[in-house]
């Protein structure tokens, strides 16, 4: 689990779940490339900072976010649900 409470070693602040992404983004394209699914819920604005880091991710690794996302979808691994 993670709280806002906690600090982000990018810049020292409040820690949010992009942050957590980005320091395990290996780990969790491997892990939904062998077929984990991800589930995502709250604020709808939590969600363009989540998907900006995954999509710098894809980039920085020479991936396709795009289709990369397309694929997680379609294998139904890809779960939002925001208010």
């Amino acid at each position: 689990a993670i709280s806002r409470e906690m600090t982000n070693t990018i810049d020292g602040g409040k820690l949010y779940v992009q942050h957590v992404i980005a320091q395990n983004a290996k780990e969790f394209f491997d892990r939904l490339d062998g077929g984990a699914s991800v589930y995502f819920c709250g604020l709808k604005g939590m969600m363009p900072p989540i998907l900006d880091t995954l999509e710098q991710v894809a980039l920085v690794n020479g991936l396709d976010w795009t289709t990369k996302l397309k694929e997680w979808k379609a294998n139904h691994q890809w779960h939002v649900e925001v208010y």
